[in-house]
């Protein structure tokens, strides 16, 4: 590289080539051997680096926070779930925070404060947290949360920070698409306010591109290497208990049934559970193998609670299929030939229920029993 190369245009081209070669996740082992889900896996990756300059160079500073939508109608960041909003902001330990938001329509909202990042070697751990079952909220739903570093003792809306504190997440919880696509960004205002930010330096370019690209290529690839971890021992097809040894960064009091779908194009997959142990919210969501739904504006990639048919003695039937079975509760590939698909089940002390899957022709649906 010559010695005068400015170096906003060296780290420019330093992000470009590291786009170039994170191309290469797309071909790791497993990977569907499928012309349109490897474009598929291209365009998932450009959402992970659309999503690191937002989250790392755009809305970066803790002085100025502002909240990002980490999953959008495009946005699909590592199994997104269309029920449900995630709101993150970059904060720092050294100052407090004022956020006001809302959950008006919402089954459940979780605040979380974390130290660390995804892009460091430490790792990410949470602070403290807070949710609507010990939030004072509003008659209208709207509530307010201070985060700082001397909370008030057994005040809920405040939360501790401590003095590596990086970031705020809200994730809030839907039964209906309408209600959740109109959820409103929620604000964060930093005390005391640091006024408008200077014009960008060349150094702050530079480690903004390079913690984009660990955020990028970081998510992607751990996506794709929990891919290749599932135990061989779980049949394609079946969805038993998914093991957390705290590595998925899950709520406590959401648990899962997790497994790996793969369907020929004449196959339909029929999956029976039974959910009368009741949980305050449960879903099924279809992801395909990059860890995104599918365009759920216009397909079914999520089945809840308050979607679901239910059958006479109140199981529930669902029907993966690449078309419309005519059935209730159909969830769509979209043509993805593999993916994985989740049970979660939220805030619940009965026993996660047992699914019951079985892959049989498309058109021996109709006289399935």
């Amino acid at each position: 590289m010559a010695a005068d190369v400015d170096p906003s245009i060296e780290a420019w081209r330093a992000y470009c080539q590291a786009m170039a070669d994170a191309g290469e996740l797309v071909l790791a082992e497993g990977a569907p051997d499928h012309a349109n889900a490897r474009a598929e896996g291209i365009r998932a990756l450009s959402r992970f680096f659309v999503f690191g300059l937002e989250n790392c160079l755009e809305r970066a500073d803790p002085q100025r926070p502002e909240f990002v939508d980490v999953q959008t109608t495009i946005r699909k960041y590592m199994g997104d779930n269309p029920d449900q909003t995630y709101f993150s902001a970059s904060i720092s330990g050294d100052r407090s925070y004022r956020i006001n938001a809302t959950m008006a329509g919402a089954v459940a909202v979780e605040i979380g404060v974390y130290a660390g990042s995804f892009a460091s070697g430490g790792g990410r751990r949470l602070v403290d947290a807070v949710e609507d079952t010990t939030l004072l909220v509003d008659p209208d739903g709207s509530y307010e949360l201070l985060l700082t570093p001397d909370p008030e003792p057994d005040n809920p809306n405040q939360l501790r920070l401590e003095a590596d504190a990086s970031s705020v997440l809200i994730r809030t919880y839907f039964t209906d698409l309408a209600v959740r696509l109109a959820h409103p960004r929620p604000t964060i205002e930093a005390i005391p306010s640091a006024g408008p930010a200077p014009m960008l330096t060349p150094d702050q370019l530079r480690q903004g591109l390079e913690i984009s690209v660990l955020i990028a290529t970081g998510s992607f690839g751990w996506w794709v290497q929990q891919r290749k971890k599932v135990p061989s021992d779980v049949p394609v097809n079946t969805f038993p208990p998914l093991p957390d040894e705290g590595d998925l960064l899950t709520p406590e009091n959401v648990r899962y049934l997790s497994g790996d779908w793969e369907l020929a194009p004449h196959e339909a997959l029929v999956l029976d559970f039974d959910p009368s142990g009741g949980a305050d919210y449960w879903a099924w969501v279809l992801l395909s193998h990059w860890g995104e739904t599918v365009d759920w504006r216009n397909r079914t990639a999520v089945i809840n609670g308050d979607t679901a048919v239910r059958r006479d003695d109140g199981t529930v039937r669902l029907v993966v299929a690449h078309q419309d079975p005519g059935m209730p509760n159909w969830l769509d590939t979209a043509g993805h030939p593999q993916g994985s698909l989740s049970l979660r089940w939220f805030r619940s002390d009965a026993p996660l229920p047992v699914a019951d899957a079985r892959v049989i022709p498309f058109d021996q649906l109709p006289t399935v029993e």
